[in-house]
């Protein structure tokens, strides 16, 4: 299995990045969230993982209830805010 370590290391900034253009257009934190889980929906119907880890998430996205994919959600924003510089 290949990890793309640059991909892995941009990551987190892509996302803080994603965030502040968000804030800066009067996203609110909620619809970040429910944007979130509305592409986890998508993307658990219609792509299939290329890594361990990516089937590790999908598996999680399946078996959680909707307040589950909102708690992780959530997750994702706040890791997001903390990367912003």
């Amino acid at each position: 299995m290949e990890v793309n370590i640059m991909a892995e290391l941009q990551f987190p900034e892509e996302l803080a990045q994603k965030i502040r253009d968000g804030q800066k257009h009067g996203v609110s934190e909620e619809n970040m969230v429910k944007g979130i889980v509305s592409l986890g929906n998508l993307l658990e119907k219609f792509t299939e993982p290329d890594t361990a880890e990516e089937a590790l998430m999908k598996s999680m996205w399946e078996n959680a209830n909707e307040e589950e994919k909102y708690t992780i959600a959530r997750l994702i924003v706040r890791i997001g805010k903390k990367n912003i510089h």
